[in-house]
């Protein structure tokens, strides 16, 4: 022991000649003509993609970093009034070793010392400091008086008097207060009992907080309270919450987690209301079963419904993980007191030393009008099928092979026999390649054989085996790919009707030729280094016309037009239809690329497809495609600050002069706390869609800030999904209450709710769904209750 007194932050390069004679001649393919035609705007976009000038700016302010963990505490004053702890005087000092500081100190009988004037003791992470310490050396016991402070690695004590024994380490303390090393807590105790060998902490009198003194708006009472740091749980008796001194919630007992580790236990409850089950209350209950696994429990009261029983149970593991949830209410009062039931099993992991991969999916529920009844969105409310599927995939360098056996539960009671989507019973594909070339030329091949089955339909195997051969010329700057395959296809069928013959065979050859350039320049813009690219793509696709209409469609639809499906070699989805074609794609994608960063400040797609003959091959109800230019198709997407970033696409018929798509979007995101989402959508269909949607979560004050969402049909000229909401902060609480009315489903019904959440910070809060609501509908939001 050492004692001592106090010390007082242009142009295209050179090419080879036929990269620029290949390049002409795609621009004379790509139909300037069609492009002025389709929209003055897109001629815009694209004289800016490739023209901008030196000395245009990007600017780039408007960056943001995560929040660190003492963001809820950023409306909190200065936490002034904690003493700070004392420390060795030489750094390099024994952690083991006591040192004492005093203005004086005298030797009294018996090895018991007296230190006097602003004394202080520090061991290892522990400190003290009083008026007066007394040190018995025979019982190596500290006795502190007057003003008294302790200091442990967790706590921070103030009071009259401490008792401090080093030997076993154990501390008396009595009417003081304390201080939380890690968040805002604080609070008083009549008597607090420190044991660092059993690393137990005993209080008892307890007043808690996380609020400053100047505006306490809660505090927690308890006759007594006991934390074990070796479980990391904490256990309180006779505790009441106070909300500006009333009386809010008494808990006899009470037990709690006193770390971010996971322990079995209740969580804070949920509450809202509905229009279709009224007030809606959940207790979720934690079950921390081992690291890898755990389970929630969670009882459901709905007051126009009655009670259901909501489970959840987890499973990670280094080869698989998967999910069990399911939900069950005994009796439904508006369902004539039916019960209902909802399960959902996902299970999926690695195997053959991670070449693959298998997934499991299997759903099931009571009724038809579950989601509809217990959904929260219309995403789930406009289900008409609930998967049921097992499937595997396996890929090695030059080969993969996948797998899928998948059925359906119907839960749309408005389809008629035979109709939704055929069960895969199973399907399996492969498809490899030879790991070398010969001549410059890679044989390829691929198959396919699936069972399809459907009730009171026609049901039967399809065989497909398409060998085939390609050749690969890549430069930097270039890549031209030419493909020849051949499909041969072979049907055994079921037909309950006998309208289909039992067996039907198909060959089709299919020729193709992608080819792609690559050009580039250096632009400064302001001091930053970018590089601008213009992509020109043309793709040739030949298939000549084969009769195919005897063959059932199992899996074939008309594909969505994108400015992907430009490229595709078929104009339908699955294999039951293979479209005759003559047709070449020619499109182009230009970016703008900041090299220090890779950020992508804009980039500009335009493409379409030119028919130099008709294609025959329809499927029913689909219109006839003339012979010469397709859709238009332009896609944009901009992200030139960090704030702003916008996408856009259209589609346009030349044929008809007439839009089929135009969709929108813009995000506005200057920082964590502030996102503005705008929308527009429109498509013609045989119901057009003409949509707008706008949501927003904006800060008006530090302490205040609005969230809202308003999903609008032009068409319709009513609201399909309208939320609104306040967030309300302090230093020590917040409060968020959200209302929400959205279309339910396809009979025009609407629900209401309102959600409300309150949290007591470095306590728990109450209605934890409101914020789950809000992720859910907000793109971009980020919750600053988190």
């Amino acid at each position: 022991m050492r004692v001592e007194a106090l010390p007082d932050l242009c142009d295209f390069g050179p090419y080879a000649d036929h990269p620029a004679q290949y390049l002409r001649l795609m621009i004379k393919i790509i139909r300037w003509r069609a492009l002025a035609a389709a929209s003055p705007v897109a001629v815009l976009i694209l004289m800016t993609a490739l023209l901008v000038p030196q000395d245009s700016h990007a600017n780039v302010s408007g960056k943001y970093e995560k929040r660190n963990a003492d963001y809820k505490w950023r409306l909190c004053p200065h936490p002034i009034m904690v003493p700070v702890a004392p420390t060795y005087s030489d750094a390099d000092a024994d952690t083991e070793s006591t040192e004492v500081r005093a203005d004086s100190a005298r030797l009294l009988k018996d090895g018991v010392s007296q230190f006097s004037g602003d004394v202080e003791v520090v061991h290892g992470e522990n400190a003290l400091q009083a008026d007066v310490v007394t040190y018995d050396s025979v019982h190596d016991l500290f006795n502190a008086e007057g003003r008294a402070h302790v200091w442990d690695a967790n706590i921070t004590w103030e009071g009259g008097e401490a008792l401090y024994d080093l030997h076993s380490k154990v501390s008396d303390l009595a009417d003081g207060r304390f201080w939380i090393q890690e968040g805002r807590g604080r609070g008083h105790a009549q008597r607090l009992h420190l044991d660092r060998v059993a690393k137990i902490t005993e209080l008892e009198g307890v007043e808690y907080s996380t609020c400053p003194l100047s505006d306490e708006a809660w505090r927690i009472s308890a006759s007594k309270i006991r934390l074990n740091h070796i479980t990391e749980r904490g256990s309180a008796t006779n505790a009441v919450l106070r909300v500006h001194d009333i009386p809010v919630f008494y808990f006899p007992y009470v037990s709690f987690p006193i770390s971010d580790e996971r322990k079995s236990g209740f969580l804070t409850p949920i509450f809202g209301t509905s229009s279709r089950s009224g007030f809606d209350v959940r207790q979720p209950y934690y079950i921390n079963i081992a690291p890898n696994q755990d389970a929630t429990v969670t009882p459901r009261v709905l007051s126009d419904r009655g009670v259901m029983l909501i489970g959840e149970y987890r499973y990670l593991n280094e080869e698989y993980e998967g999910k069990l949830a399911s939900a069950f209410m005994p009796s439904d009062t508006r369902k004539d007191d039916r019960s209902r039931s909802y399960i959902n099993i996902t299970h999926g992991g690695w195997m053959f030393d991670k070449h693959g991969q298998f997934h499991v999916v299997l759903n099931n529920v009571s009724d038809d009008q579950f989601f509809e009844d217990f959904g929260s969105s219309i995403t789930a409310t406009s289900q008409r099928f609930l998967d049921r599927r097992a499937d595997f995939y396996y890929v090695a360098p030059t080969m993969s092979v996948s797998g899928i056996v998948q059925s359906y539960q119907t839960i749309d009671n408005t389809l008629a026999p035979g109709t939704g989507p055929y069960r895969r019973l199973p399907q399996i594909r492969f498809a490899g390649h030879t790991a070398q070339a010969y001549f410059g030329m890679v044989p390829e091949i691929s198959a396919d054989t699936t069972y399809f089955d459907r009730d009171a339909s026609v049901s039967g195997a399809r065989v497909d085996f398409q060998p085939g051969v390609s050749y690969s010329f890549r430069r930097p700057y270039l890549e031209i790919v030419p493909r020849f395959q051949v499909m041969r296809s072979e049907y055994y069928l079921d037909d309950p009707n006998q309208t289909v013959k039992d067996h039907i065979s198909r060959t089709v050859p299919i020729l193709s030729v992608d080819s792609k350039l690559f050009f580039e320049r250096n632009i400064d813009l302001f001091g930053n280094e970018n590089v601008q690219t213009f992509e020109p793509h043309v793709y040739y696709l030949a298939i000549p016309r084969v009769g195919q209409g005897d063959i059932p469609l199992f899996d074939t639809s008309p594909f969505t037009v994108s400015f992907g499906s430009l490229f595709y070699p078929n104009r339908f989805t699955g294999q039951d239809r293979i479209s005759d074609a003559n047709q070449i794609a020619t499109a182009f994608t230009s970016r703008m690329l900041d090299v220090e960063s890779g950020r992508e400040a804009y980039r500009v797609s335009v493409g379409q497809i030119y028919y130099i003959k008709t294609p025959h091959l329809l499927l029913p109800n689909q219109p006839q495609v003339a012979a010469g230019e397709s859709i238009l198709v332009a896609d944009a997407a901009t992200n030139v600050t960090t704030s702003w970033s916008a996408h856009g696409t259209s589609q346009w018929d030349p044929a008809t002069s007439r839009t089929g798509l135009l969709a929108a979007s813009m995000r506005y995101r200057p920082d964590l706390d502030t996102v503005v989402n705008f929308g527009y959508r429109f498509r013609r269909a045989a119901k057009d869609i003409d949509q707008t949607d706008f949501s927003v979560r904006v800060p008006l004050t530090e302490r205040l800030a609005i969230v809202g969402r308003w999903n609008y049909s032009l068409r319709e000229e009513r609201s399909l999904e309208a939320l609104a909401g306040v967030e309300l902060e302090s230093c020590c609480w917040a409060v968020r209450v959200v209302g929400r009315r959205f279309l339910r489903n396809s009979a025009q019904t609407f629900d209401t709710g309102i959600f409300a959440q309150i949290e007591f910070r470095g306590l728990g809060g109450l209605g934890k769904s409101a914020g789950a609501l809000l992720h859910r509908e907000i793109p971009g939001f980020s919750d600053p209750f988190e």
